[in-house]
């Protein structure tokens, strides 16, 4: 199937308190529309995750979120920062900063890349 026919959405959203919530309840609504199970919640928490990142970080942020084939979901966050996301602290105890941790471990795999008018940070989960 040609990538453009494939499921997927795009919602632009300021760096606003309920961007966050606003996000994840547009993924889960997708998800179950495109009949695809988040079984754990991970693809909401990565994509919680990656979105705060871009509203602390970022005045224009884009969510997109896409099923790349059968098994596979992927969110990306598209943002005007042009700096790619912090590397994780080491402090365990700290009241923040592990939010890249978190998406690590509950993504296939996760990255970022420049673009023309800041970057894209984005990951890969399983889906059944």
């Amino acid at each position: 199937m040609d990538p453009l026919q494939r499921p997927h959405l795009v919602l632009a959203l300021r760096p606003v308190e309920g961007a966050v919530r606003a996000a994840r309840d547009t993924v889960r609504a997708a998800m179950e529309r495109w009949n695809r199970q988040d079984v754990n919640g991970d693809l909401e928490l990565i994509t919680s995750e990656l979105v705060t990142n871009a509203i602390r970080h970022a005045t224009a942020i884009t969510l997109v979120v896409s099923l790349p084939d059968d098994t596979t979901a992927m969110v990306e966050v598209w943002d005007d920062n042009p700096e790619g996301p912090a590397a994780p602290m080491g402090d365990l105890h700290a009241e923040g900063g592990r939010g890249l941790l978190l998406v690590g471990a509950l993504s296939r795999s996760w990255g970022w890349r420049s673009t023309a008018g800041g970057k894209v940070t984005w990951a890969q989960t399983a889906t059944p």
